[in-house]
């Protein structure tokens, strides 16, 4: 007797101490969400509309990929109309409730079951984007009856159809429309003469575009993002994002390539030949920072965001292309305030050729040093 009370004692404690520890090491979201399901009537007619709701308890941070139904059949005699709407009933913490409704019908009569409604989870963003999954089943066995109706054919007669009456138009049924349809033209016509003119106007007095190097945009587009303080107010995912985007949009100018389109590792690549080790060093640690904090939610330090703002910086300043002797010195790029025959912020092309082009107000160009894009 001792010796079981031992061993059931033993056992208790097995099961706590691995279940708390289970618990601890167990990451936020990785709880599977739950999910319930029911119709909106157990009986309609044939051809009626009715609804499937859809109920998902789930962590903040899980990702949910609803079914998706081949030829809209919800089963073979069940036709899925499409998702009705989608609320938030409520949140407490982390979790969160949702429900999703459906709109169905039926044109087949019988009585139809369905088991284990199937959702697709994944406990991240990021395993959504890699396929990475699980299929959780609801626990509901629905039920549905579509009837027909009901027919006397010993008393029923088929009747043909009745043509349309036709009656004469006459002037004071359409009068309202005529008015109307005449002033709204006239308002029409009046709008776009006042287009047409304000924005040929606004073209004479602005002339053409004007492009600049592809470092003095970039310099300013950085200057522009860092008085936005972005991450000084939570927003680091989209301070990186821009930070990024401005780099690969230098990098696509100055040396033509598709930056915009490449992965971080094909862009590296692709510069090992344009930069030195230094250079790409310091390009590699900026992409893998952005990355990080874009996909893997992390929260960077102070200093990261002011050392990635001025790597960008650093690697602009070093790549920009100097002009050669005898050639027109480019415009200023390392300053917010440019001279005064700089263009405005709103008129920058950027040039592939590292040139920028300079134009008269009436539309004429006077000098022309590259090709915009």
């Amino acid at each position: 007797m001792k010796l079981r009370c031992r061993w059931i004692v033993c056992l208790s404690c097995a099961l706590l101490f691995g279940t708390g520890r289970g618990a601890a090491q167990q990451p936020a979201g990785q709880r599977p969400p739950e999910v319930h399901t029911r119709f909106s009537a157990d009986t309609v007619l044939i051809g009626d509309q009715f609804f499937l709701e859809l109920d998902i308890d789930k962590d903040v941070a899980q990702e949910i990929r609803l079914p998706q139904f081949e030829d809209r059949k919800f089963v073979p005699q069940i036709e899925m109309l499409g998702i009705d709407r989608v609320d938030t009933l409520s949140r407490e913490g982390r979790r969160i409730r949702l429900r999703v409704v459906y709109r169905l019908t039926g044109f087949d009569a019988g009585s139809y079951r369905v088991d284990g409604f199937p959702v697709v989870w994944s406990a991240s963003p990021g395993d959504a984007s890699d396929g990475k999954g699980d299929t959780i089943l609801a626990p509901e066995r629905l039920g549905i009856e579509v009837r027909t109706f009901d027919i006397d054919t010993a008393t029923y007669q088929l009747s043909d159809i009745k043509r349309p009456i036709h009656t004469p138009l006459v002037f004071a049924e359409i009068r309202e429309l005529v008015y109307w349809g005449a002033a709204v033209a006239v308002l029409l016509a009046g709008v776009i003469y006042l287009l047409v003119r304000y924005f040929g106007r606004k073209k004479r007095r602005t002339g053409a575009k004007r492009s600049v190097p592809p470092h003095v945009a970039a310099i300013r587009a950085l200057e522009k993002l860092h008085s936005k303080k972005l991450w000084q107010n939570g927003k680091h995912k989209e301070y990186y994002s821009q930070l990024a985007d401005i780099v690969r949009i230098y990098i696509q100018g100055r040396y033509g390539i598709g930056a915009m389109e490449m992965t971080s590792d094909q862009l590296l690549e692709a510069m090992r030949d344009s930069n030195d080790e230094q250079l790409r060093t310091k390009l590699r640690e900026l992409f893998a920072l952005a990355d990080l904090v874009k996909f893997a939610k992390m929260a960077p330090t102070p200093e990261d965001n002011e050392q990635a703002y001025f790597d960008a910086y650093f690697y602009i300043e070093e790549t920009k292309e100097i002009p050669e002797p005898g050639q027109e010195p480019l415009a200023p790029g390392a300053t917010a305030i440019e001279a005064g025959e700089m263009p405005a912020e709103d008129d920058l092309v950027i040039s592939t050729t590292g040139g920028w082009q300079k134009h008269r107000n009436d539309g004429k160009e006077v000098e022309n040093d590259g090709d915009a894009v």
